[in-house]
């Protein structure tokens, strides 16, 4: 649940954003994908992980 102050900073950024005439939720958007486009390797990473786990659980259930 948002406290008060992330309330009011929400109000304050659609404001701006809509006096600079940008809609909020494409704005958002936009933020979304700069953080996921930041931190691309980090995805690659935790989804090489993944397969690597699920590769390596998946070959010693066959083992068993």
């Amino acid at each position: 649940m948002p406290t008060r102050e992330q309330k009011q900073n929400k109000t304050f950024a659609e404001k701006l954003l809509r006096i600079q005439g940008k809609d909020y939720e494409e704005w958002l958007d936009t933020q979304h994908q700069l953080v996921i486009q930041e931190n691309q390797e980090l995805i690659l990473e935790a989804l090489d992980s993944k397969l690597n786990f699920t590769s390596s659980t998946s070959t010693s259930a066959s083992r068993d």
